[in-house]
Parts: C-alpha cells; structure tokens; sequence
C-alpha cells in the first residue's frame, strides 16, 4: 500500500510520461543510489525492528520488503537511465553490484527479494556492463548456491535471469563455475529441472528452452562413463541426463494440466537439440526408441507401463504428430520400422478382439474402435502438415493392408467386431487420397459395400458401415448400395439394432431420394406414432429425421401436421410439444414451410393455448416455442404470409369458443404484435381483418337477442314496462337452433368478440384508420352487448354469455361491460364531427331496428335508448320539427317499443304533455280491464292481439314520458288527474287484473298521488286495501310478479309519507286503523319470499331490499307472530334475513320482562330459549363456507344465520332476572351448541391466519351490522362481540370449554387473546353489574354492604352484627373469567375457623363452579345466606359446617337417628366417598326422617 500510494503521488506530481520522471530521476539519482545501497549493504533485520516490539516474522517481512524495494529500484535506474547518465555515478554503482552482499540474496527464503535481485542482473545484463559485474561471484551465488533451492514464486524470473546470463556468457556453466568435482553444473541443472515449473507459468518452459540453448555443449553431453568401455545400452540409460531430468519434472504429480502442451514442445526442442548426429546411427536409434517414440505408441495405443508419456492438453494430437516429424527427419528408416509396428498392432487388434459372446466384449471393442479413430486422425493431421511423395506411397501401402484386413476379419466374423468396421468408417471419412482416391483400394471398398454391406446392416458394426456409406457418396453405384441396404434393414423384424441402425440412416443424406422414403417414412411415423401416445418413447427418429436437411418436405409435414393434432389430446399434449421443440431446434425451415401452409395457424394457434395452461411447466413450454416460432415467422417469411395465419389464428378465435380456443388477451397479444409490426401501406388492410366484421357480430349475438327478456327487467331498464309487450315464444321458437359453445373460461363467443373489440380499441389508435361506418358498427353492437350482458348479469338464464357462474366471473364480466360502456360513453361524450356522426348513426340504425315487438326489437330498443339518453344529457339541443311531428303521432302497437326507446333521446318540449294528456283522456272512463287480459292465458299465437294490449300500450306510454319529464302532472288539471285515478283504483280492486297492469298502473299511481293528497274520497282507503290484497293473494315469489311487487311497495311508500305528514285525514284514519293489517301484509310478504333465493337475481334483491326498509320501520312491540320470524334467519336473502333480525332484536328484549314476571310467579315455570332460534345453532358452519372467495359479495348466508342467531340468544338476556337468565343457560347447556360455536370462533379468529385477529379495532362490546367495509372485518367485529357475550352471560361455560374441551393447541392462545382483550371488558361489566344489584337486594334481610375498587378488581362485602360486621373481599384475576375468583376473610364474628372457611370456600365455588350463570352476585348471595342463617340458628350442614351449599342449597336431609341434617350433595359424596350408606356422625344406617 505504501509503494502504490508513492507511485500514485509521484505520477501526479510529475505528470505527462516518462521525460519529466527521468529528469526527476537524474537529478536525485546519487541520494537513490545511496540510500538503496546503504538499505541493501547495510541494513539488517534487527536494525529495521525492534526485537521488543515486534515478532520474528513480521521484523524479516519487514526486512524482505525493504531490501526488495530497494534492489528494484536500482534495477528501475538501469532500466530508464542513459548509460551517460549511470557513468556519472559508476564508482556507487560498482562497490554496491560488486559487493557478494546483494548477490547472496538471489537466495534469500523470500520470493519477494529474489525476484527483485533477479530483475536487477538481467537490467544489468541488457546495461552490459562488465565492468559491474563479477561473473565468478555471480555464478557462484546464483548458480551454485540458488538452483539447488525451491523456487516457488520466482521460478518464472530465475529461469528467464539463467537465459539471459548464459547467452550473455556462457563460461559461467565452465570457466566462471566454482562448484565442487563432486556436484559438477550438469548434476546441479538435471536437480533444477527435476523440480518441473514449480508452479510457474507455462512461459516457463519457452524460457527453460532458450536457457538449454545457451548452455555450452560441454556441460549437456553425456557423462555416463562405463567401467568397460562399452557403448551405452539400449533402454532408459540411452536418454541424455539432461533430457532424462526434463522429463522426470514434466511428468510430476503437481504440474498443472494447462501448461503441459508447452512442456512437451520444449521436451521435444531439447530432444531434437541434444540427439546423436545420423552417422551414429545405433545411438540414434536408441535415442529415437527411448526418447521420442514412447510418446507417439502412448497417444495411438495408451498402455499403464507407459502413463510417464502420456500428452495432456488440447494440443496433444498436434505434439505427437510433431514427435513423428521429429523420428522422420532423424531416420526415415526408423520412422517407417515404428508406423508399421503400430499399424500391425491394430490389425492384430481387431482381428483377436472378444468374441460377442463375452462379457468385456463391447469395452474391447470400443477401446479398439477409440484407438482405430486417434490412428487415422494421428495420420490425416500427419500426412496434411508433412506429406511428401514418399510418405504419400508409404501411407498408402499401410492403410490399404489396414483395410484388407478389416474387411475379411468383418466377413468371416459377420461383423460381431465392429471396430474393423470403425478401420473402414475412419480410413474412407479421414484419409479419402488415400484410399478412395487409390484405384485398388477403391475397388476393393465399392465390392464389399455392394455384396456385404447390406447383409451386415443388422450386425453390430452398422452405425459404422452407415457412415462408411455416407462417405462413399461420390463413388460410383453408391445409390444402388444404399437403397438396396435400406430395403433389406426395413423389412427385417424389429430389433434394437434395427432401430439404432434406422435412426442413422434417417439422418443420412440420401433420405430423400429414391424410392427408399416411403419406406423410411413409414417407420418415421409409426415411430412418432408410439412416442406420442407412450409419452416416454425414443425420439432419436424424428430428431433424425428433422435435422437432415436432405428430408423430403411431406415427410417433416407430415411428422409436424401428427404432432399439432397431439397438442389437443390431453395425454398426448407433453409429448407433442417435446416434439415441437426438437423440430423447431433442428430444421427451422421446415418449421417455416409448416407455419405457412394451412395447418400452420393450428399450430401456433394451439402453442397459443397451451402457454395459457394452468400447469407451469406445460405453460413455458408453450410460451418458448411460441416465441420461436414468431422469431422465425417474423424472420423468415413474407410479410403477408405471416398476416395470413396471425388473421387465421384471430378469425377462429373470434368465430367459435371451445375449451381448445385462445384467451382473449392472447388474441389481443397477437392483434397488437401484428399492429406493432405493420407499416402505413399494410395497415388499412390490417385493420379490415383485426376488427370483427357484422357477419361475426350478428352471428354471435343472434342467440341472446332472439330470446325473450325476463319481465322483471322492468325494473332495471329505461324501456321499463315495454318488456311486456314483447312477442312470447312458444318451446319451438325458443330452442336455439344451434347450442351456444364456451370456452374453456366459459366465455362464449358474443363475451370475446366484445371484450376483445374494446380491448383492442383502447391499447391501440385502431380508430384512427377506420371508415366512419365501421365505427359505427362497433359502437352499435357494442351497445347491443352491454344490454344483453347487463340482463345476463341481473338475472342468470337458459341462455347466458358466460357459462361459470362465481364471484371472479362475476368480476371479470363486470369489468368487461364497464370497460365496454365507459368506451361509449366516451365517444358520446366527444363532439367532434366524426365521433358525432358515428354515434348517431348508430343511434338511429338501433332505432330503425326497434320497430316491432321481437326480442331483438326490444334490445336494440333498449341500446338506443342508453345511447340516445346520454348522448341528450351531454349534447342537449332544441326539438327538431322531425321529433315534434313524431311525438303528436300516436304510435302504433307494433310501434311502442321504438318509440319509447325515441323519447329516451328527444329533448324536453311541450309535446310531451300532450301526449300525456291524451293518454289520460283515453284511459279515463274506458274500462280498461276488459282489454288488459294477461296474455299467457287467453292467447296462443305469437303477436298479442292489439286489443288485448291497447290499454297496457297506453299505461306504458304515459308512464314513459312522466319518466322523460318529472313536471308534466303539475300541469294537468287536478281533476283530471282524480278522475283517473278513481277509474285505475276501480280496476285495480278487480281480482282478475294482470302483474303487468297493476305494475304499470301502481307507477303510474304514485306520481299522481302526491299532486291529490289534499282531495278527500274513500279511493284512499280503496288504495290501501288494494295493496293490502295483493300482497296477501301472492303465494309464489315469481318473475312476473316482481315488477307488480316492487311497484306497490313503492306504493305504500308512498301512501305512508302521504299519511305521516297528515295531509288527508280519510287517508290517516284508514291508515291508522289498517296497521295491524299492514303490518301483517308485510310479514306475510317476507315469508313468502324468503322461500326463494336473490344471490343472482338483481330484480328480486330490489324487491328484498325495498321491503326490508319498509319492515325497518316498524315500531317494536306490534310483531305478534315472533315465532315465525325465526325461520326466515335462515333464508337465502341478506335483505329479509336482517330485517328479520332487526325485528326480533328490537322485540325480544320487550318480552324478557312478562317472562321475568311470568317465573317471579311460579316456581315451577322454567324458562326456556325458543326451540327455533336453537335450531339455527344446531351445527356451526362448514370451514367450505367461510372460505375467503365467499366474502366477496358479502358475509356468507349460512354464517350469518349461525352469527346472527347467537346474537338473538344473547338478547335473551337483556331485562331477564336472574332465575330467567339461569334457566336460559340451561337451555344452552342441553346441547354443545356453545362448544361449538367457540370451536368455530377461535377456528376463525386465530388458526390459519399469521398472527390472531386484532380485537382492539373494533368496539367489543356492541355490534351494527353493515358498519365495515369488507366484510371479512365485518363478521370478525360479530364474532369478538359475541365472544365478549359468552364471557359476560356465560362465564361458567365459557371457562369450562376452555378448561376441559379446547384443543390443546388453542388453550394458551385463547388465554392470551381474551385476557388482552377480552378480560378488562368483562371484568368492567361484571362490576358494573355488581354495582347495579347493590340497591335492589331483598328487603327481607339486611342488606350486604358492598364496595367496589374497580382498578384493584376487587369487590368488598361485609354484614353488620351489632357493632362489628363480617367481611369477605372477591377478587377478579387479571384474566377473568378462564381464570377462578379468589375469595377471601377479612373479618370473622361468631363462628369458628372452621365454619368461616367452609363459608369462603362454599361462596368461591358458586362463582367459579355454578352450574349456572356464576356471577360474583350470586356468590355475594350464597355468602350472606350461610351467614344469615347462622344467626338465625338454621342448622347447617355436619359435612361442610355450611348453611348454603355451592349449588346453592340448604341441608334437607336429617338423619332419622340423630336428628343432624346435611346437604344432598354433601351426603352423597359421604355415601360415595365411604362405600357405606351410614350416618356420619351417629354411624347408623340412614334412615331419612
């Protein structure tokens, strides 16, 4: 870090390259020189450290760090500085370079410091300057003295150093050597170079090279001497020492790997240097067989007695051709000897390889076979980088006797040894100059493959005959062999050599030509066949086949058109996109051919759908192949063609719905891609495809608006009571012609073409390149889908939209026609040109197709109506002379429908109050009943009579514009309107008027009444009774009666605001006297429809809803009929089941006090909890009905019948005494109704859930319903309060379940929940009660005097007695009630020890134990009991010494012989307790007197 921070300084300070550090450099050359001499000579590691303070390792790092330092920086001097420059200062250079002091540490332990001494002779050396440099010290410190010692670290810097100095001088190796005689240089350089690289770079060995380059030939020469004179003999002593020791270091355990190529170069370099010459020709051989050779026998044929010459790397081929290079140019002679050793021994090989038979058989022959290919590619490299005429003819002669005796060793032995087939395969890929390209050897091979090739095909050795074929192909006859090959292979019976046999031929070139392809084919597909219905066959086959590019077209077609129909069959679907997958990877082009032809949508229409899939790993499959299909679709085909199959893939999507069609977003994915993709000449044509056409709407949207509208919509829609006057259809018009088809989400076809249109239009600017009429298309039908969605929606039918019915159906479908309107209502709400014109338009095509009384009349009525009313409200305008002359036209009946949809959008004007008075005028005195039979009864055909609906007609007319124009009965004259009223009354009275006139005629009713509320006439009490009437007379909740409902109750909404104002007193007094009656009428009318369900039925929640406010105000205490309310808790309407609720919350607390009087009078009346309301919290409710998704609409109706029924029970308490409320809870007690209800409680409230629901957000001890805004927290706030209940009426039975039948696991849960919550609250309560009752104790006696220290929870009783008092004091525990009370002594009078604990302990059980409510009242109770009747002298128990017992009874049992009386309880534990039935205290048998 220090020498890197001075180096960073001194280059900031002295910037701009190396002139102005040289000049720095110069300048202070002397006191560098200096100090690094005087660090260098002088200094120690005891003078750089004190040996007190510092330890002997960091003092010699110290030391090493400095020295180093110090010698590279002179070795920096020499290296930038002049040779001027150093001679000004050669004196100091010279008595530090010539001192022995910095060349001994050229071995010094340090790395660090010998790399820095060698750095600085070789920037001496390249100085040259021998007047610094004493070569015989040199050599002495740094040959002698530093070779011998392990190098590791500077092993790189020593062997460079070691080059440099011997070519610079190489007498140091002789002249300048001072080693001993006995360690000459050649002995101390083989101990060197036996090390290896010592963990050097593998530069190492370039430098090792040039360093024995250098060493004079002296010191290299052999110096074995034989005592006998003899030559050297042949084997491991031929080897030069220095050649030998190369050897020994290259080969150690700890080389690495990667520098092993490098090695053997220079192993062989050294070689060639130190070989004898060519005129000794016995020592070069011997050199070459010992030296050389080993490595080329070990890298063809690898033996374990050879693994010393085994090449590592990746350039080992290369090396061992080298080596052959290396014999070649030294003796050819030798060369030729060694190839025709090698190459017989591999003839041997193959032809005395294991029969089949044994079990090593197929490891012989593939250690042959690995041996054949290193042989012929040794020799193909060989032959490319040296190949003269004479290796050419020598080669030549080899592998032709190579190939000879493959051929018969593979004919005699029917090619069981498939290595002599690896010879044939190898020999004609490898070497085709050598053999195909040679006459003979040509004709031997063509002979063979025609007569023996195709009998050996089922033989092992066919991959390697096969590809023998393949390398044939520019032989003559070729294709004869082969076809006739392939015709024998497919008719042989199956195998798996056949199998592996086809698998290469498919992958063979000639696949696609001749007559062999049907053949092969055939096999192709049945493969595909079996792998596609197994799910696990082999796939090498079809990866075949799709891999060779010479496959024939209708092949891979054929192959991908199987395997995109087993994208539709479940079990096979996996499979088929493995298929996919190894297509698209192995032949993009067919996969390209494919996605254009016909078939090609349904493919990537399928990988669509499956990307969709709820099973992931299906899904990404489907998603990757997807997306490289569209990489080669967008890449590789014409624009136009890949227009064609996106429109392909879209069109279907749009036109059917099945569980195999794509989602819309996918649809919307492919449509913006395409968008994206296209440029401004292409788009028009683009947008004509992408947006669905009328036909694709009309078709999709037939079924839904030839079907006839439930009449209940009435309620629900601007065309209100037009409903009723659409055609009916008898069972054979209304039978869809062709069943309505759903996709796998249960959309059908008219939900995606919608979603789908407004999707689109929303993510892109598609409209900005479409013709005004196809906007209005869009926004026509558009309008027509929200209409029949919107039905769909209010009320599920036969024919639906969507086939799912559930809460995220419901959302998605929601959001869809939101998304839907708020695209209209945008484009009604622009009023530019354009958009004006289109919305109109489609305005006005709806409203000329609303002209009858169809089905679709009426929806596309209803469409222009919600346009055309919009459209008013934002872009009102004056009444053109076209409406005017409209409205003062009295439509006709067929007519009706269009024009109510056209008032909906004319704007407001005079005509509308002539119409309407012309309406009343024909209406009144028209007895209107006699036209208005109801039309399912009388009629058969399919339009309605005229004069059967004529009145009907009128009503709705006229109650379509005092809809448009809320003003228009002001200004009718009042008698008029009197007049019509009385004559609708009179009909209404009629027993035989229709559901749809008493609708329409109570609508029409109540905006009239208000403007007559100050005429008198008994048409008032008339009203009354005819609301009254019809809701007695309803025995059935039906469709058609909902509109008829809804209506009078808005009615005597009306009626009822009219009559509390006073403003008629006929009305009043016949209001006043009908109100038992009405509010008979309304329970009756709850109980009638609370046997029908409105979870999915808009209208009929309305009517629910309308009802439940009405039965809201109803003033407690005039519900008589309280029994039968109970049931109706249990009906499927959240509307009714809380107004039933809220009627029996408010009654019951009013009847618990005649039910106190009524058990205040009898001691034998037990009361009792009604047996309904029990029946509803029989069973808590199943974990399947609390589940979240149920929440989303609201609490669960099941759960709110069990929540709410508890919380009636608990009402039962309020205003109840103390003896009702004890036999309340022995009603609970009779079953496990409590049990269950807190199993359920704290199953919701703390399992499941990260941490237990947090009380202290709600108010604990009051409950509103409806008060949250989810309704998760709303049932969690009814659940603590209820909670709370159980602790504050049922302690007892609370700490009981807790104690005895709590899951084990929810016992300290539970305890910690309540006391952090709960406890305080209770605690509070019970106090608050006890405060209460200390003012209303029995007078007979005296009364307890009791205080309360509510911070303490303690209760403090005493009696007086003259002018002391008893005392006991209660205490609460903190986690009150689980936990016992505690009761204590405080002060005792007149009894003993014994009595007076008896006393404490009886009080303490009644709280904690009673079988009752045990509340510390009745403890207080018990307590002043036994201490009254001690001073009264009642006699108390001989067991206990106690008057009152913990159940709170005296002793009534007196012993016939004593006289002693005892409690019940307390004898029976006696006679238990001592298996005797005696008398405790007389021991006689007891005998009761």
């Amino acid at each position: 870090l220090v020498i890197r921070a001075a180096n960073e300084a001194f280059v900031q300070v002295f910037p701009g390259g190396g002139e102005k550090q040289k000049t720095v450099l110069k300048v202070y050359q002397p006191s560098i020189l200096k100090y690094c001499k005087d660090a260098i000579l002088k200094e120690t590691i005891r003078t750089l450290s004190d040996e007190r303070t510092t330890s002997p390792d960091d003092a010699e790092a110290k030391y090493a760090r400095v020295v180093g330092s110090a010698a590279l920086v002179v070795a920096h001097l020499l290296d930038t500085l002049s040779l001027e420059e150093i001679e000004k200062h050669e004196a100091v250079y010279e008595e530090l370079l010539r001192d022995q002091g910095i060349w001994k540490l050229s071995s010094y332990p340090d790395a660090f410091v010998r790399k820095a001494i060698y750095r600085l002779l070789v920037a001496l050396l390249e100085k040259t300057q021998e007047r610094f440099i004493d070569l015989t010290m040199i050599s002495t410190y740094v040959l002698v003295e530093a070779l011998p010692i392990d190098q590791t670290g500077s092993i790189y810097d020593y062997v460079k150093t070691l080059a440099q100095l011997s070519s610079f001088s190489p007498e140091v190796w002789t002249k300048y050597y001072t080693g001993s005689a006995k360690k000459p240089a050649i002995k101390r350089l083989c101990q060197f170079l036996r090390k290896g690289s010592q963990g050097g770079p593998s530069d190492f060995w370039l430098q090792l090279t040039a360093l024995l380059r250098h060493i004079p030939a002296t010191v290299l020469a052999h110096e074995r001497e034989l005592s006998d004179g003899k030559p050297p003999p042949a084997g491991g002593d031929s080897i030069p020492p220095v050649l030998e020791a190369l050897h020994d270091g290259m080969v150690r355990r700890d080389e690495h790997r990667a520098g092993q190529c490098e090695a053997w170069r220079a192993y062989l370099q050294v070689a060639e240097l130190l070989q004898p010459s060519k005129s000794s020709s016995e020592s070069l051989r011997a050199f070459l067989e010992t030296s050389v050779v080993p490595i080329i026998d070990q890298h063809i044929r690898p033996s374990s007695e050879k693994v010393g010459w085994t090449v590592a790397g990746p350039d080992q081929q290369s090396i061992c051709v080298d080596a052959a290079a290396l014999v070649f140019r030294a003796s050819p002679e030798i060369f030729e000897v060694t190839w025709k050793r090698i190459s017989a021994a591999i003839i041997q090989d193959f032809q005395t390889s294991l029969p089949e038979q044994s079990k090593d058989y197929v490891k012989s022959q593939d250690t042959i076979c690995l041996v054949v290919k290193r042989w012929y590619s040794f020799q193909a490299i060989f032959f490319e980088k040296y190949g003269t005429v004479s290796i050419h003819s020598f080669l030549v002669s080899t592998c032709s006797s190579e190939l000879e005796s493959a051929i018969e060793t593979m004919t005699s032995r029917n090619g069981k040894p498939y290595s002599a087939a690896a010879v044939l395969a190898n020999a004609v890929r490898l070497l085709p100059d050598l053999t195909l390209r040679q006459y003979d050897t040509e004709k031997l091979l063509v002979k063979f493959a025609q007569q023996k090739v195709p009998t050996l095909l089922l033989s092992p050795s066919s991959p390697y005959l096969i590809s023998f074929l393949d390398c044939m192909g520019t032989t003559q006859n070729i294709q004869d062999i082969y076809e006739r090959a392939v015709e024998s292979l497919v008719a042989a019976p199956d195998s798996d050599i056949k199998s592996k046999t086809l698998e290469k031929l498919v992958a063979s070139p000639w696949l696609g030509r001749g007559q062999t392809s049907k053949a092969l084919t055939t096999a192709v597909v049945n493969s595909l066949r079996q792998s596609l219905e197994s799910g696990t066959g082999s796939w090498t086959l079809i990866s075949g086949s799709m891999g060779n590019s010479s496959a024939p077209s209708d092949l891979t077609d054929q192959i991908l058109a199987r395997m995109t129909e087993s994208l539709s069959i479940d079990h096979q679907a996996v499979a088929g996109l493995h298929g996919i997958g190894i297509a698209v990877k192995h032949n993009e082009r067919a996969v390209k051919d494919f996605i254009t032809s016909p078939n090609g949508s349904k493919l990537l229409s399928k990988l669509l759908f499956l990307a969709e899939s709820p099973e992931d790993a299906v899904a990404h499959k489907a998603q990757q192949l997807k997306i490289a299909i569209q990489d080669i679709v967008s890449g590789n085909i014409d624009p136009n063609a890949a227009h064609s199959t996106i429109f392909g893939i879209i069109n279907d999507g749009l036109r059917t719905a099945d569980f195999t069609s794509l989602s819309v977003e996918t649809l919307l994915e492919q449509a913006e891609t395409m968008l994206h993709q296209s440029n401004e000449d292409s788009r028009t044509r683009i947008l004509a495809e992408l947006l669905p056409n009328v036909k694709q709407w009309t078709a999709a949207l037939e079924p839904f608006v030839n079907s006839r509208p439930n009449v209940s919509l009435a309620m629900t829609n601007l065309l209100g009571g037009a409903v009723y006057l659409v055609d009916r259809l008898d069972d054979s018009q209304d039978t869809l012609k062709t069943p309505i088809s759903y996709d796998s989400d249960g959309y059908s076809p008219a939900l995606r073409i919608a979603w789908y249109t407004t999707k689109l239009i929303n993510a892109t600017s598609i409209l900005d390149n479409v013709t005004t009429h196809d906007r209005s298309v869009i926004c026509k039908y558009l309008a027509l889908f929200v209409q029949v969605a919107s039905d769909n929606l209010s009320i599920p039918g036969p024919i639906s939209l969507w086939e799912y019915q559930g809460v995220d159906v419901d959302t998605d479908i929601i959001d869809a026609i939101a998304e839907a309107q708020s695209l209209l209502a945008s484009w009604v709400r622009i009023s530019t040109a354009p958009q004006e014109s289109y919305v109109s338009a489609a305005i006005s095509q709806l409203l000329d197709d609303s002209v009858g009384t169809s089905p679709a009349s009426y929806y596309n009525g209803r469409a222009s109506a919600a346009l055309a009313a919009e459209y008013r409200e934002l872009h009102s305008g004056p009444t053109t002379l076209k409406d005017e002359a409209r409205l003062r036209g009295i439509p006709k009946i067929s007519e009706i429908i269009s024009f109510a949809a056209f008032l909906a959008g004319v704007p407001e004007s005079e005509d509308l109050l002539w119409l309407c008075s012309q309406s009343i005028a024909k209406l009144t005195g028209v007895p209107l009943y006699d036209n208005l039979q109801d039309s399912g009864s009388s009629v058969k055909s399919l339009s309605l009579s005229l004069l059967i609906i004529e009145g009907l007609r009128q009503l709705i007319l006229m109650n379509h514009v005092i809809q448009r124009r809320e003003d228009i009965i002001q200004k009718i004259p009042q008698q008029r309107i009197v007049f019509y009223v009385k004559h609708l009354v009179d009909h209404l009275k009629q027993q035989n008027a229709s559901a749809s006139f008493k609708a329409e005629a109570h609508k029409t009713l109540i905006a009239m009444l208000p403007h007559i509320k100050d005429i008198y006439g008994s048409f008032w009490a008339d009203l009354i009774d005819v609301v009254l009437n019809e809701w007695t007379q309803i025995a059935e909740f039906v469709d058609e009666e909902i509109p008829s409902v809804h209506a009078s109750l808005r009615l005597y909404a009306a009626l009822c605001a009219l009559a509390v104002n006073d403003s008629n007193d006929d009305l009043l007094d016949y209001w006043k006297e009908q109100q038992t009656a009405i509010i008979d009428g309304l329970l009756s009318l709850m109980k009638t429809h609370s046997k029908t369900t409105d979870e999915s039925h808009q209208p009929r929640k309305m009517v629910n809803e309308l009802l439940a406010r009405q039965l809201a105000k109803i003033s407690p205490g005039h519900i008589t009929t309280q029994h039968e309310l109970y049931p109706i808790l249990a009906c499927e309407s959240t509307a009714l089941q809380q107004a039933a609720y809220q009627l029996l919350h408010q009654q019951i607390p009013l009847t618990q006090e005649q039910v106190s009087f009524d058990a205040a009078l009898s001691k034998d009346y037990i009361a009792k909890l009604p047996e309904e309301l029990l029946s509803l919290i029989l069973a808590s409710p199943s974990p399947e009905a609390i589940a979240v998704d149920n929440f989303h609409r609201g609490m669960p109706l099941p759960l709110r019948t069990y929540l709410l029924s508890w919380s009636l029970i608990f009402d039962h308490w309020t205003n109840a005494s103390y003896k009702v409320q004890t036999d309340y809870v022995g009603s609970l007690k009779e079953g496990i109704y409590l049990k269950d209800f807190l199993d359920f409680t704290f199953r919701y409230l703390i399992i499941g859930r990260p941490k237990p629901v947090d009380a202290s957000r709600f108010d604990i001890a009051s409950y509103m319903p409806d008060m949250e805004d989810f309704p998760e927290k709303d049932t969690q706030w009814l659940l603590v309060h209820l909670y709370y209940l159980c602790l504050k009426h049922l302690p007892s039975l609370s700490k009981s379940w807790w104690r005895d039948q709590c899951p084990r696991h929810l016992v300290k849960p539970v305890e910690a929940w309540t006391e952090k919550y709960m406890s305080s609250l209770v605690i509070q309560a019970e106090i608050s009660t006890v405060i209460s009752w200390i003012p209303s104790q029995e007078s007979d006696d005296t009364p307890l005097e009791v205080k309360v220290s509510s911070k303490a929870r303690e209760i403090t009783a005493s009696y007086p007695i003259d002018d002391q008092s008893m005392s006991v004091v209660i205490r609460l525990p903190a986690n009150y009630p689980l936990h016992p009370v505690s009761v204590e002594g405080v002060h005792r009078v007149g009894v003993n020890e014994e009595k007076w604990r008896s006393w404490l302990l009886i009080t303490q059980g009644v709280i904690n134990f009673s079988s009752s409510s045990g509340s510390i009242i009745d403890g207080l109770i018990a307590w002043r009991k036994n201490v009254v009747g001690a001073l009264k002298g009642q006699s108390e128990c001989a067991i206990c010494y106690s008057v009152v017992s913990a159940d709170k009874q005296l002793p009534a049992k007196q012993c016939g012989t004593c006289k002693n009386s005892f409690h019940s309880s307390c004898l029976y534990r006696w006679f238990k307790s001592s298996n005797s039935s005696s008398c405790p205290l007389c021991r006689n048998s007891f005998n009761y007197a």
